[in-house]
C-alpha cells in the first residue's frame, strides 16, 4: 500500500514539474488547447520526469536500506535517461507543424530520415544495452 502511493505521488509530482517546466521553457500555457505537437511536447516530458524521479527514489530506497547498488543497474538508468533525452530531441528538432508545410519535398523526407538515424537509432541501441545490462545483472544476483 505504502509502495502505490509512493508512485501515485511521485507521478502527481511529475504532472506538476511537467506543467510547470512547460510553462517556463513557453512550450505549452495551461489552460490553452494544445496542438498535437505539444501533447507530445507534455508526454516526452512527463515520461522523463517521471523517469527521473522513480530512478532517484529507486537508488534513495536502496541507500536507505544500505543494500549494495549493482553498477549495471545505475548505468542502465543513466543509459535509459539518456535515450528518452534523445527522443525528446528528435521531437524537438522535427517539428510536426514543419511536416504538413513541406511533406511533398524530397529534401525533406532525407531530413526526416537523418534526424531519425541522428536521435531515434541512437536512442534504440541504449535501450537495448540497458536491457542487456538489466537482464545480465539480474543473472548474476541469482
Amino acid at each position: 500500500m505504502k509502495k502505490n502511493l509512493t508512485i501515485i505521488g511521485i507521478t502527481i509530482l511529475s504532472l506538476v514539474l511537467t506543467f510547470f517546466f512547460t510553462e517556463i521553457m513557453s512550450i505549452y500555457h495551461f489552460g490553452t488547447i494544445p496542438t498535437l505537437l505539444t501533447t507530445l511536447y507534455l508526454i516526452s516530458m512527463f515520461s522523463i520526469i517521471e523517469y527521473l524521479l522513480l530512478s532517484i527514489y529507486y537508488i534513495v530506497k536502496k541507500l536507505i536500506k544500505k543494500e549494495k547498488l549493482n553498477k549495471k543497474i545505475i548505468i542502465s538508468l543513466v543509459l535509459l535517461f539518456i535515450s528518452l533525452l534523445l527522443i525528446l530531441g528528435y521531437i524537438l528538432i522535427l517539428d510536426i507543424d514543419y511536416l504538413h508545410w513541406y511533406m511533398y519535398s524530397s529534401p525533406f523526407y532525407l531530413n526526416v530520415i537523418v534526424r531519425s538515424l541522428e536521435f531515434l537509432l541512437p536512442a534504440i541501441i541504449l535501450i537495448i544495452i540497458s536491457i542487456i545490462l538489466i537482464k545480465k545483472s539480474k543473472q548474476y544476483e541469482k
